[in-house]
């Protein structure tokens, strides 16, 4: 991959860093880079797609004037305090409510992150994760006060458009605070036909008492390459429930670590992933169970046709002394081809002795005793497929708690059950109309 290209963008990187913070962490992950290159990836994350993508020639696009476009979102009855990342690197607003949050280009927030960024990550175990931590160009800071209940949520919008092949790293850091409640949607978008590859990281801080919703939503084209890492940590008795909805792109790899530090806290994952044509969508989670009487649940659901392939790869851990564990875990695939392939790979790793643990993972076709059922019933054959195939996927999407994006959401997937949706030409949760913004405010 593009050796000499990315030498010169990190030594630019690097001698335009004039922040201490972020010079050594840049400059200790280009080390670890040159000592052991971009590919090093734990032995589930690798794939011959990823390498595929990894493969191709890109430019490394940073800065660049910010549009002038923004695309108002036209989900009825939804409103949300709405930010949009350009090409990681400008932040822009696009509401007028003044909010008790605080929102920044995380490249104005390098003394606010000083005990956050890079602390739940390992650069040494990933390279794509050094890449980012030594590349990133932009990304969103954000902060919830103690004891703030965000009503609205939250759409963080990141946006990627270019003229040329390109490959771009950006970087979130959201600290949540004690007894803060808050629900944030992130959608990825890119606006050309070119190859892309998209780098992101997230690390989120989820303190005491503190409830979150994270809702990362995917719709990209198939020339585009995605490895979305977010790493989480709770303390007590905080409560985080994610959602990863994925249906379109050349390739995905939701990549989940989740972190129970505190006591009695609570974590639920859940995913749907829609793939077709020579598509691979991925989802590696890794729940950690460290302090006592914790819970967690994970739900992935996956329909796979055509040449088509996905990998789910889902690891509990429990720590010796994260006693009053409950932890389960459920994978389920149905290949729509003879030529679809879905993995499965569960894994648990429990050291302590009070615990109540389980997974389970399925692959298979449609059930056709309930299709011929409901044929017997006077439904058509499509008919009753894709009420079967919605049936499947229901059960993540109905553990939304937006109502406007759950109808959103469950249209289309009926969309794409009929070959109705490919990429939008917007976001999944945004018209295609851009409209011009009379009030961008701009970090």
């Amino acid at each position: 991959m593009i050796d000499n290209k990315l030498n010169t963008h990190l030594d630019n990187i690097l001698s335009n860093e004039n922040n201490f913070f972020f010079y050594n962490k840049r400059r200790e992950a280009v080390k670890v880079i040159q000592q052991n290159g971009i590919m090093q990836l734990d032995e589930d994350l690798k794939s011959s797609k990823l390498h595929k993508f990894l493969s191709r020639e890109y430019s490394f696009n940073s800065i660049e004037e910010p549009s002038d476009d923004v695309f108002e979102c036209m989900i009825d009855n939804f409103k949300s305090y709405t930010y949009c990342l350009e090409n990681a690197s400008h932040i822009s607003k696009h509401f007028n409510d003044n909010i008790n949050i605080e929102v920044d280009n995380i490249i104005n927030a390098s003394n606010k992150v000083e005990d956050y960024l890079g602390s739940l990550v390992d650069i040494e175990e990933n390279g794509l994760y050094a890449l980012n931590t030594a590349a990133f160009t932009g990304g969103f800071y954000i902060n919830i006060p103690d004891n703030e209940v965000v009503e609205i949520p939250i759409q963080l919008l990141s946006a990627y458009n270019s003229d040329t092949n390109s490959f771009y790293n950006s970087r979130n850091v959201i600290i949540v605070g004690k007894n803060a409640q808050v629900k944030i949607i992130q959608c990825d978008d890119v606006y050309t036909t070119h190859d892309f590859f998209i780098n992101n990281m997230t690390e989120i801080f989820v303190k005491e008492n503190a409830h979150v919703e994270l809702y990362k939503m995917h719709n990209l084209s198939n020339n585009t390459g995605m490895v979305n890492s977010i790493f989480i940590d709770q303390d007590s008795s905080s409560v985080v429930r994610t959602f990863n909805i994925e249906f379109n792109a050349g390739y995905i790899l939701g990549n989940h670590s989740i972190r129970l530090s505190g006591e009695n806290a609570e974590n639920s994952t859940f995913g749907v992933y829609l793939a077709d044509k020579q598509q691979e969508m991925d989802n590696y989670v890794c729940v950690e169970h460290i302090g006592v009487n914790n819970q967690s649940n994970q739900i992935f659901k996956g329909l796979i046709d055509d040449n088509a392939r996905s990998t789910f790869v889902g690891k509990i851990i429990v720590h010796r002394d994260s006693q009053g564990t409950s932890a389960s875990q459920l994978n389920n695939n149905i290949l729509l081809s003879p030529k679809a392939r879905a993995y499965s790979k569960p894994y648990l790793e429990i050291y302590a002795d009070n615990v109540k643990c389980s997974h389970g993972a399925t692959t298979g076709q449609i059930d056709e005793e309930a299709l011929f059922y409901m044929q017997q019933r006077g439904l058509s054959f499509d008919t009753a497929r894709k009420l079967l195939l919605n049936a499947f996927v229901s059960e993540v999407i109905e553990q939304i708690n937006i109502e406007p994006i759950k109808v959103k959401i469950s249209d289309m997937v009926k969309k794409r059950l009929t070959g109705e949706l490919t990429q939008c030409n917007n976001c999944i949760l945004r018209c295609s109309e851009s409209k011009k913004q009379k009030n961008n405010l701009s970090y």
